[in-house]
């Protein structure tokens, strides 16, 4: 008797068991993986269909994914995508195959998914600690121009960003508080003692190879994944598939960098140089979500004149902490962060009335519209399964190619892409380019104006109205307008 009721009900259970585990194997069966350059691929349409978005292509140059309040671009053959009106740099480049754009298995794992589902990020700890790193310090100097030492600057923001964070309730640890040369390996123990509920982020500002340089804007840097190269690199060397410390917090520490640069580019006007992935020390040793912030160029006339402005320093670490309160909530809520859509859309409102002659840039961050409104929520009424499908998370790993890609890597080990020289890199044709200019015919004005002309009229906080000007030639000071209107003469 106890026999057959142990049978009577153990089949069931098991036949219940099975079709449960048919019904998932079908489900995962249903992401079409190809194999393309070496790599795992998974096609964009995809994507659109798994996080719900609208699909527009413009022929075989790019995608776009767009709904009601997100939007993902991407380009063929590019690294650089734009997410929510930020850019990214992508572990490998969009191929275009068989009539449809596909998105590399990594970078959908450890770029797109946690940016798009960041509550459902593994292991994520309620954030209590923030750890503060002012980079460089002693005789360490860092990048040095005519107004100082990027030393000093990274120390006077912590400072600053501390005050902001303790007053939303964050307790915050700085790991040097005067001028003082601390090695790059002890930096990030300082967050590894303090373990769950900690984050790390490193404080720089950049610099080029030349004294006067192009290059301007921020950027943020997060570890490269593993198996991956770095942003700025094209071929994968041994060390890039070394496991370390900081890829345990892979995803939390790519939505940490891309929350604070959501903020940076929404408070402060600075052109987005988006974020990337890097091995820097400091990374690779915490085992905490860690970044590294650079906050414009000390080899850029322009950003270097703003950033030694006292009011300029104030509002970028106001929008840095803002940026990590941004993480701790969703850390502690399950909130996802502020987009820059939101940010200058509050920005927006705040300034409408003032005195400023305030005019968002169009198409950057803006908010995306759907086609049919009233279709808006009709996948809700779907059954539950297609809301819920398996995790991109679990498609980070490649387990059958890591052989072959550390054959190739062993292979090609020295062969490491050379460092570009800065103005190289901004004159080469753009994946996203900029607009057709307004006057064609006044393309050449700015090259007679004097160097610090043009910095002088486009400075953030605006001079006073009779502020001189240095002049290259050697003659007497005039105030800035005055030069405008004669270049504009000799044009017109």
């Amino acid at each position: 008797m106890g026999a057959r009721f142990s049978r009577g009900w153990r089949a069931p259970i098991v036949a219940g068991l099975l079709l449960l585990g048919a019904a998932a194997f079908s489900w995962a069966a249903t992401w079409q993986v190809k194999r393309l350059a070496g790599r795992d691929y998974l096609p964009v349409p995809q994507l659109a269909s798994f996080y719900q978005m609208g699909l527009t292509t413009r022929g075989d140059r790019g995608v776009t994914l767009s709904s009601e309040q997100r939007c993902l671009e991407f380009g063929k053959n590019s690294r650089e995508a734009r997410i929510d009106g930020v850019k990214h740099w992508l572990s490998f480049p969009v191929l275009y195959f068989g009539g449809q754009f596909h998105v590399s298995r990594m970078d959908l794992a450890k770029t797109i998914d946690p940016l798009m589902r960041p509550e459902k990020i593994p292991g994520l700890k309620p954030v209590h600690t923030v750890v503060l790193d002012p980079g460089h310090g002693g005789h360490d100097r860092g990048a040095v121009n005519r107004w100082g030492s990027e030393k000093n600057y990274n120390l006077d923001l912590c400072r600053r960003i501390r005050t902001h964070l303790r007053a939303a309730g964050l307790r915050v640890v700085i790991t040097r508080s005067r001028d003082q040369f601390i090695p790059l390996e002890a930096r990030p123990r300082v967050g590894n003692q303090i373990g769950d509920g900690a984050v790390f982020v490193s404080v720089h500002f950049n610099a080029a190879a030349t004294r006067h340089s192009l290059a301007t804007g921020f950027e943020v840097f997060t570890l490269t994944p593993r198996g991956a190269p770095n942003s700025h690199d094209t071929y994968l060397t041994r060390r890039s598939f070394s496991a370390e410390r900081g890829h345990k917090s892979d995803h939390a520490s790519h939505v940490l960098a891309t929350s604070i640069q959501h903020a940076k580019l929404g408070l402060v006007p600075m052109f987005d140089r988006g974020v990337k992935r890097a091995r820097f020390a400091v990374l690779r040793g915490s085992a905490v979500p860690g970044v590294l912030i650079e906050g414009g160029f000390m080899s850029n006339p322009r950003d270097a004149r703003l950033l030694h402005t006292v009011a300029w320093r104030e509002r970028l670490a106001k929008a840095v902490a803002a940026g990590i309160a941004e993480f701790v909530n969703l850390s502690k809520e399950g909130r996802s962060p502020k987009r820059l859509a939101q940010y200058r859309a509050a920005a927006a409102v705040e300034l409408a009335g003032s005195a400023f002659d305030y005019q968002p840039l169009e198409g950057i961050g803006r908010l995306v519209r759907p086609r049919f409104p009233g279709l808006s929520g009709w996948r809700r009424l779907l059954p539950a399964p297609l809301a819920e499908e398996m995790p991109p998370f679990g498609l980070e790993y490649e387990p059958a190619g890591w052989v072959q890609l550390e054959r190739w890597a062993a292979a090609g080990e020295d062969a490491r892409s050379a460092g570009q020289p800065e103005e190289s890199f901004l004159s080469r044709p753009r994946e996203w380019p900029d607009p057709a200019p307004a006057w064609p015919g006044l393309r050449g004005w700015r090259a007679l104006l004097p160097p610090r002309g043009v910095e002088e009229t486009f400075v953030l906080f605006a001079l006073p109205e009779n502020a001189p000007v240095d002049s290259e030639a050697g003659r007497e000071q005039e105030p800035a307008k005055h030069w405008i209107m004669e270049v504009l003469g000799k044009v017109l």
